[in-house]
């Protein structure tokens, strides 16, 4: 079954599906908690905006151009509630001193990477166990082949076998995300 793209979502939800909404849900909330996380170093305040925002998203979703890109969206809304947390505590911040920009990596380049490292999150929950795990304690935990072989009581190639079938798997599902 085909995986909808976030436009197709918005419209489903314009038209009054509210499991897509749902999944629209699942599908932001870790990345936006992450991002919101980094702008304001609060656990509390941070589940609180995301989850405003994604109310604010659901309270606006009949005026979003399904022909912008809605990650985009979303992860503004979350930014600037963010700020207006931060600006709350009254903590003189600029945009600069929140977010650790390069100066080739644009905001939406920041945004990207953190709605792929959300991605790459929910593709490796997609995963068999076998290939799941693996590549956690690989590249999660940062352990050795012979430290998962001996942890997971395997041998040492079918530690590498299953995160070879791991990535090649990991690599389709994250393909599938890149061309939505």
């Amino acid at each position: 079954m085909k995986t909808p793209t976030d436009e197709e979502l918005v419209r489903a939800i314009q038209e009054g599906d509210v499991l897509a909404y749902e999944t629209l849900i699942k599908r932001y909330q870790h990345g936006l908690f992450v991002f919101v996380m980094r702008l304001i170093h609060d656990e509390a305040n941070a589940s609180d905006i995301v989850q405003n925002t994604l109310v604010k998203v659901y309270e606006i979703i009949d005026r979003i151009d399904i022909k912008k890109k809605f990650s985009t969206f979303v992860f503004e809304i979350a930014k600037n509630a963010a700020i207006s947390e931060l600006r709350r505590r009254k903590h003189k911040v600029s945009l600069e001193e929140i977010v650790d920009f390069t100066e080739e990596e644009s905001f939406v380049e920041e945004l990207y990477r953190a709605d792929l490292a959300s991605q790459v999150r929910i593709s490796v929950r997609a995963l068999p166990l076998r290939y799941r795990t693996v590549i956690s304690l690989y590249y999660f935990d940062d352990l050795s082949y012979e430290e998962i072989a001996g942890k997971l009581h395997l041998p040492i190639n079918t530690v590498r076998t299953h995160l070879k079938r791991g990535k090649e798997q990991l690599r389709i599902l994250l393909q599938h995300y890149e061309n939505k």
